[in-house]
């Protein structure tokens, strides 16, 4: 059970977007039951109702698994899932599996000790895994290459195959790779290490040289293969410098031909490892996904770029394409292709034309940063991962996940206001920047090209001051100068934004750029900036002079929140795992102490706090979390419904009582706050009972039927809210064995019930 430290307890609501998904990485079809199944890009795992992609559901929001595009997944006829990659949970490369389609995840076994440098693949025949991998041996330094297979499914391992690589470097698996027939009898699987291909015999692990692939320097390797009527074509990728070649090889001839090339940068490196295959019903017909997806089906020798507009100038589907997955109906015989996509899951029709699988219910959108109008709550404006700037007004009207309106695409990677979402200033990477007044109202625009400038982030630090919301304060350089400086933008309505360049440079007198920025909400005078080098500096006379106090040299300050109710008074978060993740002053900055009472280590992106900020949210990349000032501890307050994934910005809507977060992989979650107060509380007879009483172990819950999914705190007799939970008619048993002994009580944290007390021996 999660620990709590606070009165906060509140309920969650999934918000969406349910129609603008985020980047799927990999996916497998589950033929026996009509089900697809993907992974996103931060280790959710998604599964459908049917093969139409209906009716989408999150298998895994506490437990995420591979982070990234190496992320891979395999799915059984019986639903057990088979996924490897990065695991977030384990903040190292593993491999899982879940027998209970998606409800419980446990470790795979029966590897060796040695450090995991990288997962290069994992491929299934049959009832069998095989995953490819990198080790490190430090007493003899020295890296392998390692096959391990399993027999049952992927619950347990050993090793099959190894070979030492005498001169190595933890990316070497990038340039090899295996693959497994489609065809169980075949008694080998091939292996391409770097430039070398091999078969491996299935149970003895004794392999054969195969011949080199292309006898040239490569950087990246890939692999793909069909083995029909009994004989195996292998297609292999190689990328030499910008370009991607192609070569062929079958069981027969046993020898490797070039067959052609790809030279378009955005067209010829594999977005990720998954993004290579060939059709499984014919060999020489092949897909491979960069920013763009190719096809060929002379294989290799020629390509061209898949379903563009008329004119040839753009994709009509979502690019960026880490997953091309060719699959064969086994009942029917026929084949069916799809793409993994940095918005969601396309399957090509008849003509040969994309169609979203994804919408709705693939809700996978990464959110970088958001703004609600506090005074409308409804109205949310997200600025997405490679879906740009969206909208909806439906975020409180409409229950549970809403469709957002799409406006335009790119990264916007912060969205930002100064009069509470009434207006905002949106930005593209460091691009440029729009200030608007409504969903599709733009009053300025910006760009630092226009001014020989540059503001060299992908999330440019902006601050839009309370006292001036048509100001919007970033870093970087105008006029061809060298260094980083504070930059004022002011919107010009109908034009471009007037930019200010201040005078002290921070690369020249900090040593570093700027990563943060504030203005006290009390007094303009009051500036605030975070260096990436750990300092935190500070200006009294509104950015003229300044001053510097180190928090941690290992920190990267990612948001610095003035508070707006005692002047001096700051909050710093960033970076925080040999340091502290929380920073804070009462000072105004000349001295800090720690402010991570029961928080873990994490990367703090955003604070919020409540109208006389006795809460203070904060978005970390472990998930939401509370500091009540009363209890002086941090809380998770993810409880058993909100994902654990990395959150990247919170806000907090008065008028609602609503903690909104944005997360980088299930979209905008709203806490809707609920405060325990037992003044409040009157006794219904009847609608509580704890037994036994006292207890030792356990006690068993007996309620009426209106408190059922409705939530509880026990808490101790100083009023410590020591455990929280949810009533449920199939869980009334609670485990209080780790309590000492005393006496408790069980209540709802809201009015109209009056808590129920029970000892504990």
């Amino acid at each position: 059970k999660k620990q709590h430290y606070s009165n906060i307890f509140g309920s969650w609501v999934e918000r969406g977007p349910s129609n603008i998904p985020g980047r799927i990485v990999d996916m497998e079809i589950e033929y026996g039951r009509n089900r697809i199944y993907a992974i996103s890009d931060h280790g959710i795992v998604f599964q459908s109702d049917d093969l139409a992609g209906a009716n989408w559901k999150a298998l895994n929001d506490q437990f995420p698994l591979g982070q990234g595009v190496a992320s891979q997944l395999k799915v059984f006829e019986d639903g057990k899932i088979v996924t490897c990659g990065w695991i977030k949970v384990d903040n190292y490369w593993g491999t899982y599996y879940s027998i209970d389609k998606g409800h419980s995840w446990n470790k795979s076994t029966g590897f060796s000790n040695r450090e995991i440098t990288g997962i290069r693949r994992l491929a299934k025949s049959g009832s069998d895994v095989y995953l490819f991998v990198q080790e490190y041996d430090p007493t003899v330094v020295s890296d392998y290459y390692v096959v391990y297979k399993s027999i049952d499914k992927g619950s347990t391992f050993s090793m099959v195959y190894q070979s030492s690589i005498p001169v190595g470097d933890g990316g070497r698996h990038n340039k090899s790779d295996m693959w497994v027939s489609n065809d169980v009898q075949e008694p080998n699987f091939y292996l391409t290490l770097e430039d070398s291909l091999f078969s491996v015999d299935k149970t003895t692990g004794n392999r054969s040289f195969k011949g080199l692939i292309s006898g040239l320097p490569i950087q990246l390797g890939m692999l793909s293969g069909l083995t029909k009527n009994g004989i195996t074509e292998l297609k292999a990728y190689v990328a030499v410098g910008d370009n991607g070649k192609f070569y062929s090889w079958n069981s027969i001839d046993q020898v490797w031909s070039y067959k052609g090339e790809m030279t378009d940068w955005w067209l010829s490196k594999p977005f990720g490892p998954n993004s290579f295959t060939c059709s499984q019903n014919a060999a020489d017909t092949l897909y491979f996904g960069g920013l763009l997806t190719s096809k060929s089906i002379d294989g290799g020798s020629t390509w061209i770029t898949m379903d563009m507009d008329p004119t040839g100038s753009y994709a009509l589907y979502h690019g960026d394409v880490p997953k091309t997955y060719s699959t064969v109906d086994p009942l029917t015989g026929e084949e069916s292709f799809y793409l993994g996509t940095d918005g969601g899951i396309y399957k090509l029709d008849e003509n040969e034309h994309f169609v979203s699988m994804s919408i709705p219910g693939l809700n996978c959108t990464q959110i970088y940063k958001m703004v609600s109008r506090h005074k409308s709550p409804g109205e949310m404006f997200i600025g997405t991962q490679d879906n740009g700037y969206s909208h909806t007004n439906l975020g409180i009207d409409q229950p549970g996940v809403v469709d957002f309106t799409f406006q335009y695409g790119g990264d916007v990677t912060n969205v930002a206001s100064g009069d509470k979402g009434q207006t905002f200033w949106l930005w593209w990477l460091g691009d440029g920047c729009n200030y608007m007044a409504g969903t599709d109202q733009v009053v300025s625009t910006w760009t630092p090209y226009d001014f020989n400038g540059g503001i060299p982030y992908w999330e440019a630090p902006i601050w839009i001051p309370s006292q001036h919301p048509d100001q919007c304060f970033t870093a970087g350089y105008l006029n061809s100068s060298t260094g980083n400086y504070l930059i004022k933008l002011q919107a010009n309505n109908g034009a471009q934004a007037i930019p200010t360049q201040f005078a002290y440079d921070f690369e020249a007198q900090v040593g570093a750029k700027i990563s943060a920025i504030a203005i006290s909400p009390i007094d303009f005078n009051y500036f605030y900036a975070a260096t990436e080098n750990g300092y935190f500096c500070y200006s009294t006379d509104g950015g003229i002079s300044w001053q510097k106090t180190l928090l941690s040299q290992s920190m990267y300050p990612r948001v610095i929140h003035p508070s707006s109710v005692n002047l001096g008074e700051v909050w710093v978060g960033g970076s925080g795992y040999s340091n502290s993740p929380i920073f804070y002053s009462n000072d105004n900055g000349q001295s800090f102490s720690n402010f991570n009472s029961n928080m873990p280590a994490c990367r703090v992106e955003a604070f919020a706090t409540n109208e006389d900020e006795s809460v203070i949210y904060a978005a970390t990349s472990i998930g939401p979390f509370a500091y009540e000032k009363a209890e002086g501890k941090w809380s998770d307050i993810s409880e058993q419904d909100a994902p654990i994934v990395q959150y990247m910005d919170v806000e907090y809507l008065p008028e609602v009582k609503t903690a909104r977060f944005a997360t980088y992989a299930r979209g905008g979650w709203d806490y809707q706050v609920m405060t325990s107060s037992v003044s409040q509380q009157i006794y219904l007879p009847n609608a509580l009972k704890v037994m036994p009483n006292p207890a030792v172990e356990f006690v068993v819950l007996e309620f009426s039927a209106e408190l059922n999914n409705k939530p509880y705190v026990i808490t101790d007799i100083t009023g410590q809210v020591i455990i929280k939970g949810k009533f449920e008619l199939t869980q009334k048993q609670i485990d209080v064995s780790s309590l000492s002994p005393g006496v408790y009580f069980i209540s709802p944290p809201f009015g109209g019930f009056r808590a129920v007390n029970f000892v504990k021996i």
